[in-house]
């Protein structure tokens, strides 16, 4: 089976993208509601009890467990460049790439194979290799049936 590499970077794109936002939820504090929300409908009871403040820290929690996810599968990736490529982009803080590749001395193109090389590293590694693609729309566990299979 052959990797199909342009699905595998579109998903780990996704994942990747939403570093940031991830980093914010995480380290975001609770902050209760001081005004009264004021409505011409009346409540509706629905059996559950809402606890903002359970929702928030669960909120934490799960976010903290993707950061972690996509922290521990940078840092295995044995290739420095690809390691500095993904850090660069996805984990500090909002810079183009024009000013990445420049700073990191690279010419456009250079850059970009590089950061296409890098994703698919990070996603051998990424949650046990789940977001790799394979042609015709084969992923992980079907490699594993067919390996079975030998």
């Amino acid at each position: 089976m052959k990797l199909d590499t342009k699905a595998t970077i579109e998903g780990i794109t996704e994942v990747l993208e939403h570093y940031k936002t991830l980093k914010k939820i995480a380290g975001d504090n609770y902050v209760s509601k001081i005004t009264a929300v004021f409505s011409f409908e009346p409540r509706s009871y629905t059996g559950t009890v809402r606890n903002p403040i359970e929702d928030h820290i669960v909120r934490q929690e799960t976010a903290r467990s993707y950061m972690d996810k996509i922290e521990q599968a940078i840092n295995k990736i044995r290739d420095p460049y690809y390691r500095q490529v993904l850090i660069e982009k996805y984990v500090k803080s909002n810079v183009s790439d024009i000013a990445i590749y420049m700073d990191l001395d690279y010419s456009s193109t250079e850059f970009y194979r590089l950061l296409d090389k890098a994703k698919i590293e990070f996603a051998h590694y990424y949650d046990g290799g789940s977001f790799l693609k394979y042609e015709k729309g084969k992923n992980v566990k079907d490699l594993f049936d067919f390996l079975g299979e030998l």
